[in-house]
């Protein structure tokens, strides 16, 4: 009696060839879906980096003006733009009617890359009696 036929164990060439393209396309597919994520997945992190270094640099502004006009009832605004000249961070635009009866006023806005934050200071401590500011 002749031996039973045996079934060749593994993969023809055509399954092998199906194989790979199936797995060639999925990976097209993700590669594909995941990269444009992969690509923007800094620009969170880019945009709190900018807020952070935005408000770093109002909190020093108010800060100064803060300490300055506790020191002089005169002259705080006048400080602030000398210390911080206008420049692609820091702006300042200066507004001797703000209110509209006469209140004058520091429109200062700090920007990092297109984040921009903005502040109004004013000269309010105008006498020695008025109470100083904490920051």
């Amino acid at each position: 009696m002749p031996a039973p036929a045996t079934k060749p164990k593994g993969f023809t060439i055509v399954e092998l060839i199906v194989i790979i393209v199936v797995a060639g396309f999925l990976g097209m597919v993700l590669v594909n879906m995941l990269g444009t994520r992969l690509l923007k997945s800094a620009a969170p992190l880019a945009s709190a980096r900018d807020a952070v270094q935005a408000e770093t640099a109002m909190e020093s502004v108010v800060a100064f003006y803060t300490q300055t006009v506790n020191n002089s009832t005169t002259g705080a605004l006048d400080a602030v733009v000398a210390q911080y000249p206008n420049n692609a961070t820091f702006s300042a635009t200066r507004n001797n009617n703000f209110d509209g009866v006469g209140l004058d006023a520091l429109i200062v806005t700090v920007t990092e890359n297109g984040l921009s934050l903005t502040t109004v200071l004013t000269q309010e401590r105008t006498n020695d009696a008025d109470n100083a500011t904490n920051f």
